[in-house]
């Protein structure tokens, strides 16, 4: 599965095959800026 990043604060997007890899990067970058809210899209196909 593909699973993409995407930023209400920023320009931040990026795409992970891992969903652990994912939530790592979001929380990451969520606490290096507080204001920040990273949403994680599931691209595979129903």
């Amino acid at each position: 599965m593909v699973y993409q990043l995407r930023c209400d604060g920023c320009d931040f997007e990026r795409e992970h095959a891992d969903w652990a890899d994912a939530n790592r990067d979001a929380r990451d970058h969520e606490a290096e800026h507080g204001d920040h809210w990273v949403r994680i899209v599931d691209l595979q196909e129903a």
